[in-house]
């Protein structure tokens, strides 16, 4: 009686470690669904620019943080291409991922320094991981991406349940988006954006605009257009 008793406790703990962790995960989009609502309150459909711009945010936050430039990209939602093409096209952005790069470094000198037990990672890491894993990834490139090596993720991993719930709820998510109604996933995440005039080259037309920057088709404005819509991605 006593073994049932203790069976059901653990299979009541375990349904509630999972509970939470789907939560989380589904969250890990909330702040950004968020400030999109409180834009569209505002203006309507954000501004390619505007879009642009709170990417930006998200990548420079991720580097300050310690994450490397494929972290960064994973944060900001967008490819390491896109990236890279935003620091080509803009010194000013450049600079200030550049910056925001070293002083995470400072920050690890000085930790080292203060002899502080620091692993150098931090929750954003782990959003980058888990974020990694629902979109596909493998855990070793996951873990990577948030500054982790194989092993010492694994290591993590079995050291934390919770750390174990959260990866899990990541694959489970994994099923769901990739089915989200029913279409592949590079057709998925697409959503208006206002393109004012000088957002794309002043060629203002419902276009669709991916995770790289790319074209996805769509009449372009005729002569004199001030204006216009896109759907970038979300993904």
């Amino acid at each position: 009686m006593d073994e049932r008793r203790v069976e059901r406790r653990r299979a009541a703990c375990a349904h509630r470690l999972e509970a939470w962790a789907d939560g989380v995960v589904a969250g890990l989009d909330a702040q950004e669904d968020v400030e999109r609502s409180l834009s569209h309150a505002l203006r309507g459909d954000p501004s390619l620019r505007e879009e642009t711009a709170v990417r930006r945010a998200d990548a420079l936050r991720a580097a300050a943080l310690g994450l490397g430039p494929a972290g960064c990209a994973v944060a900001a939602g967008v490819s390491p291409r896109m990236l890279g093409n935003w620091q080509e096209q803009d010194p000013a952005f450049a600079a200030a991922m550049t910056a925001a790069a070293e002083l995470a470094e400072r920050e690890r000198e000085r930790a080292a320094r203060a002899e502080v037990a620091v692993s150098g990672l931090s929750p954003a890491a782990l959003r980058v991981v888990l974020k990694a894993i629902r979109e596909g990834s493998v855990q070793s490139a996951a873990a990577a991406l948030g500054g982790w090596s194989e092993q010492s993720f694994l290591r993590l991993r079995r050291k934390s349940p919770e750390v174990a719930a959260l990866l899990a709820a990541a694959r489970r998510a994994r099923t769901k988006k990739a089915d989200r109604r029913g279409r592949p996933r590079f057709e998925r995440g697409y959503r208006l954006v206002r393109v004012d005039e000088g957002d794309m080259g002043g060629d203002a037309g419902a276009r669709r605009v991916n995770g790289d920057g790319a074209d996805g088709g769509g009449a372009p404005g005729g002569p004199g257009s001030t204006g216009g819509t896109a759907a970038t991605s979300g993904a």
